[in-house]
């Protein structure tokens, strides 16, 4: 009888010290997975990428389209406008080019680099330019013909800033400024 009862005894189970060595591993397995995963996206990147993303559509739409576009950016988001029997009418037919508005902490500022900016400090004028109007919206004409006037729009949050370039082709470059 001794016999069984050493036998039951040793078929009874984890100990209390295997379970605590299995739950170190899982323990140590999962930080590891975490150390190494990758970090969650900022929103002003987001913001920023989504931005060229759509600019370059609006390129080859105004250019497909045989027709000027401009985008409308101001402290809420940017949209695209189309010019219909010479009036700026938004593009909100065209789902890719309907207005977007910026995460909640996302600002844009908006700088145009053309001759008229570059002389502007000559001048006694802010150099950052655009046609910004009283309210602080911003527009850029898009050429249908292909030529660019080129800008920079610095997106900025307290998670960084991210810069949409566009030089005189239309070539749209992304960059980390912070």
């Amino acid at each position: 009888m001794d016999r069984r009862k050493l036998a039951r005894r040793k078929q009874r189970g984890l100990t209390l010290v295997e379970l605590l060595v299995v739950i170190v591993i899982l323990a140590l397995a999962s930080s590891v997975v975490m150390m190494n995963a990758p970090p969650s996206r900022p929103d002003v990147r987001d913001d920023a990428e989504r931005f060229a993303a759509r600019i370059s559509l609006a390129f080859d739409e105004a250019i497909a389209g045989d027709a000027p576009l401009r985008i409308r950016i101001d402290t809420e988001g940017y949209g695209f406008e189309t010019l219909k029997d010479g009036e700026w009418t938004p593009a909100d037919n065209i789902a890719p080019l309907a207005r977007r508005e910026f995460h909640r902490r996302t600002s844009a500022l908006v700088e145009v680099r053309d001759a008229a900016n570059e002389n502007a400090p000559a001048l006694g004028e802010d150099e950052t330019g655009g046609d910004e109007g009283e309210d602080g919206v911003s527009t850029i004409p898009l050429d249908p013909l292909g030529a660019q006037t080129p800008f920079n729009i610095r997106f900025s949050s307290a998670e960084g800033v991210w810069s949409v370039s566009v030089d005189e082709t239309g070539a749209v470059r992304v960059s980390d400024d912070g």
